[in-house]
């Protein structure tokens, strides 16, 4: 049931950066055509549309690295280590990527509310809506650590 819901999750995020892709490069499409070709207008909100798309696209796309193992994980030591060594390893791997992902849910948290009493300059959008996306990413990262954390730990008892 849960794995269900991680799933969905996790096609839920996809989904939203496909969007966001799309809603940034027709953005910075629209400023590039409207610096180089006479009769495209300039539209202000497409600067403010592109870089609230970036935000959101790196701290979901970095949730998708965290739930595929792939961020936060340098592959630096041969794969024949021994099992004692791999465990301190992936001790150490949990341990600080459980930190960061608090420090992401307590100040993201601060960050969220500090930004709901601002507004952009031009759309005049409120900013806790942009801020959102940390404190998110480090729920998002609480979520699938401990799913790969729990995963892992299966494995382990099925292999003694």
């Amino acid at each position: 049931m849960i794995s269900r819901l991680i799933k969905g999750y996790v096609r839920l995020i996809e989904i939203a950066i496909i969007i966001l892709m799309a809603l940034l490069i027709v953005a910075v499409t629209l400023q590039i055509c409207g610096r180089y070709i006479p009769f495209v207008p300039r539209y202000l909100w497409t600067e403010e549309l592109s870089g609230f798309s970036l935000i959101w696209i790196i701290f979901l796309g970095a949730t998708l690295g965290v739930k595929e193992n792939k961020h936060f994980y340098a592959d630096i030591f041969p794969d024949d280590l021994s099992r004692g060594f791999t465990k301190v390893l992936d001790f150490i791997y949990y341990f600080t990527l459980y930190v960061v992902s608090v420090v992401f849910v307590i100040f993201g948290w601060r960050f969220f509310k500090m930004g709901c009493i601002q507004k952009s300059n031009l759309s005049g959008l409120n900013l806790g809506f942009i801020y959102f996306s940390v404190f998110l990413s480090g729920i998002s990262w609480l979520i699938f650590l401990t799913e790969s954390l729990v995963a892992k730990l299966k494995s382990g008892v099925e292999n003694r």
